[in-house]
């Protein structure tokens, strides 16, 4: 027996809504990183022929905001999107960027749209192509894909999650607190280093980074504790939509 497997494309469009960004600081873009990074290793600016390279340099850069956010889901990691669907639509695609954590809000209805597990989408929509289009009320994710029942026309769904550091557009550091763009830039040093084989150059400014990881994370699980927010029961998930069940 064989299996065929079948892709499909999907080409969604999600922009970014805008945020507030942390002061911008001395390390502000990829380049001014580059810089921080060149000013540590003492060996002239970097290019094409260096060792290690420029583009070494900045891969290593975006190799440290993805291990950043891997480690644990920062308070300032939390981002906006927004997609416009179509009518029929029920397959979208998840923005590049997308780390789990996702609520979802469709704008035009002004309603929260509640994501559930697949096994409960499937049992309830087996076959989303004979579901008559109308508002979008349930959703469920299956890898990088947003599934939802069909929408009768032009709605805007804003989703919210968890960024996983990539950028899709632009290398911008901006969205992170300055202290973790040094942070970031130890990283780098510490691959560059490496590259040179000046393993105890290398084994320093990897203790600086691990050391710094420790302290951010303790510190952000600070702001979450003394930001915490006590868990609702159904009744009052009830009371609380009760003005989108009447519209």
């Amino acid at each position: 027996m064989s299996i065929t497997d079948s892709t499909t494309t999907l080409d969604t469009a999600w922009v970014e809504q805008s945020f507030v960004q942390f002061t911008t600081g001395v390390l502000s873009t990829l380049a001014t990183c580059v810089t921080e990074v060149e000013s540590k290793l003492q060996r002239g600016t970097l290019s094409t022929t260096t060792t290690p390279t420029l583009a070494n340099t900045e891969n290593w850069l975006r190799r440290a905001k993805l291990e950043l956010m891997a480690v644990r889901s920062f308070t300032y990691s939390r981002k906006y999107a927004a997609a416009t669907l179509t009518a029929g639509d029920y397959r979208v695609g998840l923005p590049e960027d997308y780390n789990g954590n996702a609520t979802l809000r469709d704008t035009l209805n002004n309603r929260f749209i509640t994501i559930v597990g697949n096994d409960l989408f499937d049992k309830k929509y087996p076959d989303l192509s004979e579901e008559a289009n109308d508002e979008p009320l349930i959703a469920t994710i299956k890898n990088m894909e947003l599934w939802i029942t069909p929408v009768s026309g032009s709605v805007t769904l804003e989703l919210e999650y968890d960024r996983s550091g990539a950028e899709s557009t632009a290398d911008s550091f901006a969205w992170m607190p300055e202290l973790d763009r040094f942070l970031c830039c130890d990283f780098a040093v510490a691959e560059a280093f490496d590259s040179l084989h000046m393993w105890a150059e290398s084994d320093r400014y990897r203790s600086k980074w691990l050391t710094g990881l420790g302290l951010l994370t303790r510190s952000d699980g600070k702001r979450k504790w003394k930001h915490r927010q006590s868990a609702i029961n159904v009744f009052q998930e009830a009371s609380l939509l009760g003005y989108q069940q009447n519209k």
